[in-house]
């Protein structure tokens, strides 16, 4: 099965001299390290689950609980999403999968430094964490603020977990998502108001990464990942 998301436990090798140039105030390419550019905590976005269960397993979760019944929380966001005449946006992952935090990150509005824990495919119960820098060659304050409220007032997110929850890829089947599914998470999809799948997300569009020897990077365009994700709500509003 394809994974698109995550690096491999090798993939530390080439980080840990990044580590130690940021502990010494010095970045890739020269540049000193920049200060965090996070926007308002207050985002505005609606998304669920609301709160994790710290009893689940080790009770690390950031963004999908591992423990729940998956349907029963598909089912809560679609009524929610509904009741609010917005679009539901499924975000269906895990907690290992670097890029499923690295999505989350920026449509909460974050710029420049971004700080995530992670695992890894071939060893999903290790945790890392990894600050990353994003060394932007222009102000993209108001591209990030544009994208934060652009998913704020069109969609419901959910957080769907598809590798330890019980039920995760039933949510697939419910949906009919699975006929679309190659593996790869994060699988971003929209729904119909009836919970039927009707388009996904093209990552490789949005994608921006750095790989070099002195640092690594992971992140999104922000203008293209508003057109991918007004695609979605176009999508779903029409039917496909």
């Amino acid at each position: 099965m394809k994974v698109k998301c995550g690096f491999t436990r090798n993939f530390l090798r080439g980080a840990v001299l990044t580590l130690l140039l940021t502990m010494m105030g010095v970045g890739g390419e020269g540049l000193p390290v920049q200060a965090a550019g996070a926007l308002s905590s207050e985002n505005g976005i609606t998304s669920l689950p609301e709160r994790l269960d710290k009893n689940c397993r080790k009770g690390n979760a950031k963004l999908y609980d591992e423990c729940a019944d998956q349907i029963a929380l598909f089912d809560a966001a679609l009524k929610l999403s509904v009741d609010q005449g917005k679009v539901l946006l499924v975000s269906y992952g895990a907690e290992w999968c670097i890029w499923c935090h690295v999505f989350e990150q920026h449509i909460q509005g974050k710029t420049s430094q971004f700080k995530y824990t992670f695992g890894y495919p071939d060893d999903p119960e290790a945790r890392d964490t990894m600050t990353m820098y994003e060394r932007e060659k222009r102000d993209v304050t108001s591209e990030a603020r544009e994208l934060n409220a652009y998913v704020s007032k069109s969609f419901v997110l959910v957080h769907i977990e598809g590798y330890a929850s019980p039920n995760g890829y039933s949510v697939l089947q419910l949906t009919g998502a699975d006929q679309e599914f190659d593996g790869g998470v994060p699988y971003i999809f929209s729904v119909t108001s009836s919970g039927r799948y009707v388009a996904s997300m093209n990552h490789d569009r949005a994608e921006t990464r750095r790989d070099g020897l002195f640092e690594t990077y992971r992140g999104y365009d922000r203008r293209r990942l508003l057109e991918e994700l007004n695609g979605l709500h176009s999508a779903a509003l029409t039917g496909g």
